[in-house]
């Protein structure tokens, strides 16, 4: 599952299904089908237009040609509506009898996994205390070399 940041200042986060804006901290708890949606588009973006038929049968599987259009169109009115209360307008637009298009001026980068992060910072914990215990293990051998009488 990976965490996207969308314009800036909002963490999309698939495996909790939650977008947090970070300027406020105000979060928004998803559906799993809107998360799963907004997954989708994102991760097509770069695909130009986004076919509804392609949507539907991502989001619904085998039983996409069975729902209708207006059952798509709530929930990417849903989905428009959580990102416009996180400060996002836009994020999409419709294209008539086609699909949708994702608005190429709102930015949106992947975000190292957060298991790698932490791992990472045990790794840079573990790194300062070694190098200081070197030191002072400097320190109390120079400390010795010092304090022992010359003949």
């Amino acid at each position: 599952m990976k965490r996207y940041l969308i314009n800036h200042n909002c963490v999309y986060n698939e495996a909790r299904n939650e977008i947090k804006n970070t300027d406020n901290a105000l979060t928004i708890k998803m559906t799993a089908m809107r998360a799963r949606c907004l997954s989708f588009i994102i991760e097509h973006a770069a695909d130009g237009i986004i076919d509804k038929q392609k949507l539907t049968s991502a989001l619904w599987g085998e039983r996409g040609q069975f729902v209708s259009d207006a059952n798509l169109t709530q929930l990417l009115y849903l989905i428009r509506k959580d990102l416009r209360t996180m400060g996002i307008s836009n994020f999409f637009v419709t294209i008539p009898r086609m699909g949708i298009r994702v608005n190429q001026q709102i930015t949106v980068d992947v975000l190292p996994d957060e298991k790698l992060r932490k791992r990472y910072g045990i790794w840079k914990v573990v790194i300062v205390t070694a190098f200081a215990l070197s030191l002072m293990s400097l320190y109390a051998v120079f400390d010795m070399l010092q304090s022992t009488p010359h003949n």
